[in-house]
């Protein structure tokens, strides 16, 4: 194996401002990177106008006593919140479950302190909206938890409703009813975005290797790059690895042998990049290895890799070359910094093979 190493530091954009993110938890790629903001925008809004609905709501007849500063309090929280969907990255999959719950609890406890139970089963619609963000941003599982216990709190103040005689039994049922279908309507949701989803992860998916392809990757290092916010200074870093005379294996063994090679390599690289890495398929008998972190921690984890790529023993007994470029201080566009990466380091691969060719005809001729 030939290894070959540049590294490089970014320089600013007239008029840019250097990104701040880093590392984070990796399926914001389903989610388009573009939309990441307007949706955060979007829950930065329906957050502040909750909260807007509980100031406006805490002095009218609807509470008394310690519920009037209960609900005050409660809608003082969202104005924090609001501001960090605004200006803040894209949260983490745990923050994003934590948001789902803070938003269950509250609205729960304004409900519960509600005088006019009528109108706390109406404003258990509150639910639904929640309901339709958790459908795109968290798990099926975190979903569906908050859409059950949305109909456990919408039975619990429909039967307060029904023995505090708030209404006749019929009016009592018939709003209930129709905050059920209020609450139905998220499940359509489910099954396209659903199918959307699965039709994402195959675009981004290389058929034959399972790794991720090259709009995977770029989307993958995007989502990354959007995810968590930081003031420490992040580098990229890539290492591009190409199967030594792949075009000889499929002259002389044929396209299924070739098919075997790649799938070999696929596996050596997923066994030496087990975490913090984003791994693909860029295209032939090219592969890419990209990982995102604090300047100073990922040089050590590139030069790891390479190594372990230079001991892996192949079953098909195939050798690699390896070209890995860094770029420091991140700035602009993260795609284009990635095809400058990936060009960088693609061109030291090159030129690494390169030489070793050369060095080897100087010992044939030497020799003869």
């Amino acid at each position: 194996m030939i290894a070959a190493f540049a590294h490089f530091r970014a320089s600013p954009r007239s008029g840019s401002k250097p990104s701040n993110r880093s590392i984070g938890p990796p399926g914001l790629d389903e989610l388009a990177v573009e939309r990441a903001k307007l949706t955060q925008s979007l829950a930065g809004v329906a957050t502040l106008i909750i909260g807007i609905i509980g100031f406006v709501s805490a002095p009218s007849e609807e509470y008394s006593g310690i519920g009037v500063t209960v609900v005050v309090l409660i809608s003082l929280t969202t104005l924090p919140i609001a501001v960090q969907w605004f200006v803040g990255a894209w949260p983490s999959p745990k923050t994003l479950v934590a948001f789902v719950v803070y938003a269950d609890v509250t609205i729960t406890v304004c409900l519960l302190l509600k005088q006019d139970l009528l109108t706390a089963i109406g404003g258990t619609v509150l639910f639904a909206v929640i309901s339709t963000f958790a459908v795109i941003a968290v798990s099926p599982l975190a979903c569906s938890t908050h859409m059950a216990y949305s109909v456990v709190v919408l039975g619990i103040i429909a039967g307060r409703a029904a023995m505090n005689d708030a209404a006749s039994w019929w009016v009592v049922v018939a709003h209930t009813l129709t905050m059920l279908l209020m609450f139905s309507a998220p499940l359509l949701l489910i099954l396209y975005v659903g199918e959307l989803r699965s039709r994402a992860r195959d675009s981004l998916v290389d058929p034959l290797t399972g790794l991720r392809n090259r709009r995977g990757l770029f989307a993958a290092v995007e989502a990354i790059m959007l995810t968590e916010s930081t003031n420490r200074p992040i580098a990229i870093s890539a290492v591009v690895i190409d199967v030594d005379g792949m075009k000889g294996v499929n002259d002389s063994y044929g396209h299924h042998t070739g098919d075997e090679v790649l799938l070999d390599l696929a596996q050596q690289l997923r066994a030496s990049t087990v975490t913090d890495w984003v791994v693909a398929r860029l295209g032939g008998d090219e592969f890419a290895c990209v990982i995102v972190g604090e300047v100073g921690t990922i040089e050590r984890r590139v030069a790891q890799l390479v190594t372990t790529l230079s001991s892996a023993q192949m079953l098909s007994g195939v050798s690699v070359s390896v070209g890995s470029a860094l770029c420091e201080g991140h700035d602009g566009s993260s795609e284009q910094a990635m095809l400058h990466l990936l060009r960088t380091a693609d061109a030291e691969m090159y030129r690494a093979k390169k030489s070793r060719k050369e060095r080897s005809a100087h010992r044939d001729s030497a020799d003869g």
